[in-house]
């Protein structure tokens, strides 16, 4: 586990981060929205495929508007976030070095990393 001294700095940047991720959202839904329009339009399928196909899209687009409620929610979560506080920040999968009589459910659980605008301030095994 990650875990990040929270600064303004942090926040800014994670802010951005999320940013990014909701206009990539937003292109993908726009772009649904266009190829549905684009295939209404067409008119040269089977009424069979014209419902598996709108519901393909009606599946996409609502899988993207959760994606955009969760980043809003999360964008939420880190406006509020105290500088100086602790927030979990990602997890990291890792190799782990076991020997014969390690327990392997403390091994493969302990690991956390602190870090503060970046810079690692503490590693905990």
């Amino acid at each position: 586990m990650v875990k990040v001294i929270v600064t303004q700095d942090f926040k800014d940047n994670f802010s951005q981060q999320l940013n990014a991720y909701k206009s990539e959202i937003d292109s993908a839904i726009e772009k649904i929205k266009t190829e549905e329009s684009r295939f209404l339009l067409t008119g040269t399928l089977s009424s069979t495929e014209i419902s598996a196909y709108r519901s393909k899209l009606s599946k996409e687009r609502e899988q993207q508007e959760i994606a955009k409620k969760e980043l809003e929610e999360k964008q939420k979560e880190i406006k509020s976030l105290e500088i100086g506080s602790i927030f979990p920040y990602m997890q990291l999968d890792s190799t782990v070095d076991i020997k014969e009589g390690d327990n392997l459910f403390e091994r493969i659980s302990g690991g956390e990393i602190t870090i503060r605008d970046g810079i690692v301030v503490s590693i905990k095994p």
